[in-house]
């Protein structure tokens, strides 16, 4: 794995051609960007998860090695790049998976080879991420899914 994300480019007149039976590029690569500071050896790193906000603002990567989730905003320039925000370490081990909470407020990490989930606030304006100081020991987690439970209040 090479640590980057890569970013594309779509052309929209490519589906007609497509659709009609020709053959036409439709993604063209025009960034990639590491998910790892440099000097860190990507050998001893995989990316894991990448998902964007509930803002659309922000890219966040895992870090399989690096054991850090990475944060990227996506700039307004109408063409999805990318500048890096800052690398958050996630308080433990291989960093498997993680999902935001229903308000967008939380984002909870499964460090799968140190057995815990940690809590962070996520600042939606700036993308930066804070330990909450809540960690949690869990078996080997490997999945966040967070639901929020239906509540029936009698009248």
């Amino acid at each position: 794995m090479s640590c980057t994300i890569a970013v594309f480019k779509f052309d929209p007149m490519a589906i007609g051609k497509i659709e009609a039976g020709e053959s036409f590029p439709s993604l063209t690569q025009i960034q990639s960007i590491s998910t790892v500071p440099e000097g860190f050896p990507s050998m001893y790193n995989t990316c894991g998860r990448i998902c964007v906000d509930p803002t659309g603002r922000f890219v966040l990567v895992s870090n399989r090695g690096h054991d850090s989730i990475t944060v990227f905003r996506i700039l307004n320039d109408n063409d999805g790049r990318l500048t890096r925000v800052g690398w958050c370490h996630t308080r433990g081990r291989t960093p498997r998976h993680f999902a935001f909470d229903d308000s967008g407020r939380y984002l909870i990490a499964a460090n799968q080879d140190s057995n815990s989930i940690s809590v962070f606030d996520f600042n939606p304006s700036n993308g930066l991420l804070r330990h909450t100081g809540n960690d949690y020991v869990v078996p080997s987690p490997n999945f966040i899914c967070v639901k929020t439970p239906a509540v029936e209040f009698e009248q």
